[in-house]
């Protein structure tokens, strides 16, 4: 694979482990480097790229991305490992999946590190939005305080049995959650992280609501 040159470089200052395969990564900001929340960037490990969703908001000091350590993965089983003080590149913001103003019920409905972007739409302001969040079990439920306090419906939807008090609750599915639950509408739908959720909730919606207005970015 013939990796581009970087436009910046940045250097890993901590990671935090937040459950044992997902992780915080802090690094510096370069500067001149702007983004706008929801957005993502490359990084460049060993000649290897790949692209992490930033969580920090764009007006906050370092930047922070949510990293899952995928087995077999070379970039994000390296960034679990290396030491802080590592000069990494790293490339410009890019992606659409940006929150947009409106007068519509806003849905912004994620599985597992999906999550990321609406950290960060959360962390620049955004208010007011239903928020699902689909993981297997209840430690990958993460920046729970922060997203409840920004969302005026916080869902945790968790796709295996176990004995948990989280408010809010669903056991199940995201999109089985919205096919039982959603009425009215037209509304917005912001949609990240398996494929097959994205396109399941996708065709889901274009049936039932197709005024709906939907944004999507997959996480492979």
């Amino acid at each position: 694979m013939v990796v581009p040159t970087p436009a910046y470089t940045t250097t890993v200052l901590a990671r935090t482990w937040l459950n044992g395969e997902t992780f915080e990564l802090n690094c510096s900001r370069p500067q001149g480097f702007d983004f706008v929340a929801g957005q993502y960037v490359a990084l460049v490990v060993r000649g290897e790229e790949r692209e992490y969703t930033l969580i920090s908001p764009p007006a906050g000091g370092d930047l922070r991305f949510l990293i899952k350590r995928v087995a077999g993965g070379q970039v994000s089983a390296a960034l679990a490992e290396i030491a802080p003080g590592t000069v990494l590149a790293m490339g410009r913001a890019k992606g659409y999946l940006r929150y947009r103003p409106t007068d519509r019920p806003v849905y912004m409905v994620a599985t597992g590190v999906g999550i990321a972007p609406f950290v960060a739409m959360a962390a620049d302001g955004v208010r007011g939005f239903h928020l699902l969040h689909g993981t297997r079990t209840e430690d990958g439920l993460f920046y729970q305080q922060e997203l409840r306090a920004a969302a005026c419906q916080y869902l945790p939807c968790l796709s295996r049995q176990g004995t948990t008090d989280l408010p809010g609750l669903y056991h199940g599915y995201v999109t089985k959650y919205i096919e039982e639950n959603l009425h009215g509408g037209p509304f917005d739908f912001y949609l990240c992280g398996s494929m097959a959720m994205i396109r399941d909730l996708t065709h889901l919606l274009d049936r039932s609501h197709p005024a709906t207005r939907i944004y999507s970015e997959a996480y492979h």
